[in-house]
């Protein structure tokens, strides 16, 4: 039995991936909800206006630095906790509230390298799916196993919105601004229809996940909130304009 999990040095590598991915992001939600902000007041930003629009600055800001700093605390847990085991007939991959992946050697369809150096084990049903990061500890043993088990194939293509998360949760946000501070009939329409088919795939993709830890999928529920409410402000705008 071999056992294999990620070093000390790749889990501050992925800590960092992560921060270079989620700053940026949240920076741009952070302005976008300061600019619907603006766009949906009647008062002008001047005397004591100013104030308040500092301190609503400043209230954004810890609460998205709160955000960060939980965030990378869980992945640090999770990163910890990865554990890949291979026996004799058989590979397991356990981590920290996620679904445990076992799938026997007979039943693996294809293993995976990537160009960065990962692994994807797929199984015979499309949920079994073990990823194996490219900073794994003893990652030459483990590549040597692997390819005794089946040959490398060739990654196959993705869909377009897996390939391009970021530019799809830019996409996202840009469509929730539409939804929430333009006043256009046809811009309301496409945002809002746009908006709720990005986040229904997102939701479904989430909870039917075994690559996903648990807390994930149960703050995934929100998004049925949010959804409803991009619907009734859908519905009340396009009521007013009518």
């Amino acid at each position: 039995m071999q056992v294999f999990k990620i070093n000390r040095d790749g889990i501050n590598v992925l800590k960092k991936q992560m921060l270079n991915r989620i700053i940026p992001l949240m920076s741009v939600v952070m302005i976008g909800a300061v600019i619907v902000s603006i766009s949906n007041s009647k008062e002008k930003i001047a005397g004591s206006g100013i104030t308040t629009f500092l301190i609503m600055i400043v209230f954004i800001a810890l609460a998205f630095g709160a955000g960060i700093y939980s965030a990378i605390r869980k992945q640090k847990a999770l990163l910890e906790s990865y554990t890949l085991t291979i026996t004799n007939n058989l590979i397991t991959r356990e981590q920290l509230n996620t679904p445990t992946i076992s799938i026997y050697f007979n039943d693996i369809n294809s293993i995976i390298k990537t160009k960065k150096g990962a692994f994807l084990i797929k199984g015979r049903n499309s949920g079994d799916l073990i990823f194996i990061p490219p900073q794994i500890d003893n990652v030459s043993t483990l590549e040597a196993l692997l390819s005794q088990i089946r040959p490398f194939s060739e990654k196959s293509s993705t869909s377009l919105l897996e390939k391009y998360q970021g530019l799809v949760l830019l996409l996202t946000i840009g469509l929730m601004l539409c939804v929430y501070g333009v006043n256009n009939k046809i811009v309301v329409v496409v945002a809002g229809t746009g908006l709720v088919a990005l986040m229904t795939w997102s939701f479904i993709k989430t909870i039917t996940s075994k690559n996903i830890n648990s807390k994930t999928k149960r703050s995934m529920w929100w998004i049925l909130v949010v959804l409803a409410s991009v619907i009734a402000v859908m519905a009340m705008k396009l009521s007013a304009m009518s």
